[in-house]
């Protein structure tokens, strides 16, 4: 039943899925529908400045892998966002980090849903490159976070869910489905989740732009952007790393650390 609603929704709604791209991959179209984002063959190393790997990417590559900005290409397995990957919700920066992820499969024409995450900052998204028009907000709380979850597997090509919304066996089912069907699932990790392919984690968050504003609590200033160190841990082993600006801004510049604030 939810399969046959999330292609009913699909059709209706003229949402490229994920067994969508997957027709376009196996044509070598997902690359050039996607200006600037990569999709480099699996165990492909990282570009400089892209990140540091100290293992290769698993073998056997997914049946579907949604394009990605360069900058986070070096911390995903084959190089692109696919089947499961996890992003440590309580860390500073996390949103912008989610944000940034989204921005390559939605730059490249692909549906993408938040489900049962209120509060989230529609216009900081189209800030990292997110394309707004391709994003699904689904309000759903408890019980029905699986429901809505369960409805657009398989008619979306990827699916925020916060992993606390599910008990462990309904994730275990979700993780499934999202492997046999090609939809990408991000878990929005409030409770740890067993197996992902690639668990992402902000280790420090600058903000560049503020200045110290003595003997007041909070800086002054204008927000220029948002500099993020993550590293990812795959499945397969290993540590990846790299630094991520969200919002733009120069790499070359130093950010300046703001340790009050918080990436929205």
């Amino acid at each position: 039943m939810a399969t046959t609603v999330a292609a009913a929704l699909a059709a209706e709604l003229g949402l490229r899925t994920g067994a969508d791209l997957r027709r376009a991959a196996d044509a070598g179209a997902v690359a050039a529908a996607a200006p600037g984002a990569v999709r480099p063959a699996a165990g492909t190393p990282a570009a400089p400045g892209q990140g540091e790997s100290r293992s290769a990417a698993p073998t056997g590559p997914p049946k579907t892998i949604l394009p990605v900005t360069p900058d986070i290409s070096g911390l995903l397995p084959h190089g692109g966002l696919a089947t499961v990957t996890a992003i440590t919700a309580d860390r500073r920066g996390a949103t912008s980090l989610l944000w940034r992820l989204l921005a390559g499969p939605t730059g490249a024409g692909a549906w993408c849903a938040l489900v049962g995450m209120p509060d989230r900052y529609p216009l900081a998204a189209e800030a990292a490159g997110a394309d707004l028009g391709r994003i699904a907000f689904v309000s759903a709380a408890g019980p029905r976070i699986a429901d809505a979850a369960g409805a657009l597997a398989e008619g979306v090509a990827a699916m925020v869910v916060p992993s606390d919304g599910l008990t462990p066996p309904q994730a275990r089912r979700l993780t499934a489905r999202a492997r046999k069907g090609g939809t990408a699932i991000i878990w929005w990790e409030t409770r740890p989740v067993a197996g992902p392919d690639a668990r992402l984690k902000v280790t420090r968050a600058d903000w560049k732009g503020l200045r110290a504003n003595t003997g007041r609590l909070w800086g002054s200033g204008g927000l220029d952007a948002c500099e993020l160190d993550v590293t990812a841990h795959w499945r397969s082993g290993g540590a990846h790393r790299a630094r991520v600006w969200p919002y733009g801004g120069d790499p070359a510049g130093p950010a300046t650390p703001w340790s009050w604030g918080e990436c929205p």
